[in-house]
């Protein structure tokens, strides 16, 4: 759980979970970033400041793009995106369907100049629905 700001200096975490009840995020406004006033079920990725790796027409070199496979095995990718200024990213998990199982998101860093992406993290995850999760 984030808050969600993409002007920020820092990327504000205020909850990390491996489980979280869906029902519970649901119905208290965390997929519309509004969970406890202003917080977002998201996943995200701290890259570079953006100022610090340009390229040789001064736009930032480093981008991301990432893959989420959702409970049932089907996947789906990004297109590419670049960073915020401060260096992170951050996309609002829309549960579609999907109220139990487990979840995988890969990051992937991808460079402008020469068009190479690599993997850098993986992060799994479990949603259920209506079982209370320790905060």
């Amino acid at each position: 759980m984030i808050v969600a700001d993409s002007n920020a200096a820092r990327l504000k975490i205020v909850w990390r979970s491996s489980v979280w009840d869906t029902r519970d995020l649901k119905e208290n406004g965390a997929l519309k970033g509004k969970y406890k006033g202003n917080q977002l079920f998201a996943a995200w990725i701290q890259g570079p400041v953006t100022k610090e790796f340009l390229n040789s027409k001064g736009i930032p070199v480093w981008m991301y793009r990432y893959r989420i496979t959702y409970p049932d095995g089907k996947t789906a990718e990004s297109e590419l995106k670049e960073f915020f200024a401060a260096g992170f990213s951050w996309f609002a998990i829309e549960l579609g369907g999907y109220t139990e199982g487990v979840w995988k998101i890969e990051w992937f860093i991808h460079n402008r100049d020469t068009r190479k992406s690599s993997p850098v993290a993986t992060t799994l995850f479990e949603t259920t629905w209506g079982k209370q999760v320790e905060k």
